[in-house]
């Protein structure tokens, strides 16, 4: 792979580069095809994190 090759994929796999994106469709798509909102992404952030409410009540616990 010639140094061109190299960075196009070294862009590909860099989230902080438009490439990263665009190279696998759409921004806001999960790998099922459905078409996440931010609302989406915060309640799943939200659930991930043990220092918010619905971190527990998403395991069926009290804090």
């Amino acid at each position: 792979m010639d140094k061109s090759g190299r960075d196009n994929r070294s862009n590909q796999m860099n989230p902080n580069n438009s490439a990263y994106s665009s190279s696998r469709g759409s921004s806001n798509t999960g790998s099922s095809g459905r078409s996440y909102s931010q609302q989406d992404y915060d309640n799943r952030s939200n659930q991930l994190n043990p220092n918010n409410s619905a971190y527990y009540g998403s395991r069926g616990q009290k804090k």
